[in-house]
């Protein structure tokens, strides 16, 4: 552990204490030698200007309440670990939002680079053993995606012209609701006052958007619950069928170790693994079972069942 972290965990615990802390006490926290505690503290009170104060009735040291509020450790608020965590964070998003968010974000990012330089940690070493590799991502538009981003967050209407998956496009007033980072892209749920009802967007199928004066609707919480959370898929909607899937020896373990909905429910079958899942629209589920291949059936619902039939035949044409 270096001295800055050493520092960092002494001003926090000081913090957390109201009562003067023995050295010793001090030094097993450091873990280092009760010399070694007592160099620390002198630094934080002379060099840092620690409010450090020596109370010999109780034997220890403590911050002086008054001055603590005015007080903070410059540029030493994360140790060397939490800097190293933070920059993978940042490498994380910035593949993410490709590109979305890197402007707002490079402020922070040349100050904790600046700070883990001083720590001793090459921070090109952290992005280039971590990586993030997306599929099926789509390019979303940085501007479209502040000016949403904008009035979700000020609660103002949005005009859109969509073209959705079938390549139609319509133009409808939204109220947003929600930012969703869903498979690889970015999604808005929002009342959508075209067809009175609580829609999913994708962000890059926005092909133009003005922002409105008036207030988004507000919908409460628990009726954007019920509506996205409670049924399969990100195009949800309030659940209306249920799914059993049985999933063969060679993909049971793994499918058994993921979770497709909050309530789902799977039990073991020999070696196959029976999966239940609630959902409302079949479009994304029978994608998501068709990855599956010859490795997983549809028990139930029939009409689940034929349209996976159908694909596999449509399929099956080209062969």
């Amino acid at each position: 552990m270096d001295k800055f972290d050493r520092f960092q965990q002494l001003h926090r615990l000081f913090r957390s204490r109201k009562r003067p802390i023995p050295i010793n006490e001090i030094a097993t926290k450091l873990e280092c030698s009760e010399g070694t505690a007592k160099r620390l503290i002198n630094q934080l009170r002379d060099y840092w200007q620690a409010p450090l104060e020596y109370s010999k009735e109780h034997n220890g040291w403590y911050y002086e309440s008054t001055l603590l509020k005015s007080f903070e450790l410059p540029g030493l608020w994360l140790t060397a670990e939490e800097l190293q965590s933070l920059t993978a964070l940042l490498h994380l998003i910035e593949n993410m939002s490709e590109g979305v968010l890197n402007s707002e974000l490079s402020v922070v990012e040349k100050s904790i680079h600046k700070l883990i330089g001083a720590r001793g940690i090459n921070s090109a070493e952290i992005t280039q053993r971590i990586k993030y590799l997306p599929m099926a991502k789509r390019h979303t538009n940085h501007h479209i995606y502040t000016a949403v981003a904008d009035a979700l967050i000020q609660r103002k209407q949005l005009t859109i012209v969509y073209r959705d998956y079938h390549n139609k496009k319509t133009t409808r007033t939204l109220s947003p609701q929600t930012l969703v980072y869903y498979r690889e892209n970015w999604h808005l749920d929002a009342w959508c006052h075209l067809r009175n009802e609580l829609r999913t967007f994708s962000i890059s199928r926005i092909e133009r958007l003005e922002k409105e004066k008036q207030k988004a609707k507000a919908i409460p919480e628990q009726q954007l619950a019920e509506h996205f959370a409670s049924s399969f898929g990100l195009f949800a909607g309030k659940a209306k069928h249920t799914a059993k899937l049985r999933f063969y020896p060679e993909v049971a373990r793994e499918i058994a170790s993921q979770q497709w909905h909050p309530e789902q429910e799977g039990e073991w079958k020999n070696k196959n693994y029976l999966l239940t899942i609630p959902y409302s629209h079949d479009a994304e589920l029978v994608m998501e079972i068709l990855k599956y291949g010859n490795n997983v059936e549809v028990l139930a619902p029939a009409a689940l069942k034929g349209r996976v039939k159908d694909k596999l035949k449509g399929a099956l044409q080209y062969y």
